[in-house]
C-alpha cells in the first residue's frame, strides 16, 4: 500500500510539472525564444547587440569541427524564413523592425531547413 501511494504521488507531480506555466508554450520561459516584450529592454543598436546582451549563448560556436571542416559550426541565419547568412549578418539588422527571435538546435534546424545546419539556427522575425 505504501508503494502505491508514492507511485501515485510521483505520477501527481508529474503532471502538476508538465501542466506549469511556460510548459510545451514557447516564448513563455523558453531560453530559445526573444520575445519583442524581452528585446525592448537591449539597449543593442542592431540585431547581433540585441543577442549579445539577451541570448550570448546563440551566437557560441557549438563544439568541434568536422575531419573536412575544422571550423566550429556557427548558426546560420534566417530572417523571415530566408536564408540570410553567417551570424556577422546579424549586425545589418535594424533593432526597430525587429519582433522576435528563436534558435533552434541543430537537429531541429536539420530537420526544418535540410543538412549543414550544425550550429544551429537563428531566426528572425521582423515587423
Amino acid at each position: 500500500m505504501q508503494s502505491f501511494k508514492l507511485l501515485a504521488a510521483i505520477v501527481l507531480f508529474a503532471g502538476c510539472a508538465a501542466s506549469a506555466p511556460g510548459a510545451g508554450r514557447p516564448g513563455v520561459g523558453d531560453r530559445s525564444i526573444l520575445t519583442s516584450d524581452e528585446i525592448v529592454t537591449s539597449t543593442g543598436r542592431n540585431v547581433y547587440e540585441v543577442i549579445a546582451q539577451l541570448r550570448p549563448e546563440y551566437l557560441r560556436s557549438r563544439g568541434a569541427g568536422s575531419l573536412r571542416n575544422e571550423a566550429p559550426p556557427r548558426a546560420t541565419v534566417y530572417v523571415d524564413n530566408v536564408r540570410f547568412g553567417a551570424l556577422e549578418t546579424l549586425q545589418s539588422l535594424a533593432v526597430d523592425q525587429l519582433l522576435r527571435v528563436e534558435y533552434l538546435s541543430a537537429s531541429d534546424a536539420t530537420t526544418r531547413f535540410g543538412t549543414d545546419h550544425t550550429g544551429g539556427a537563428i531566426l528572425v522575425t521582423t515587423r
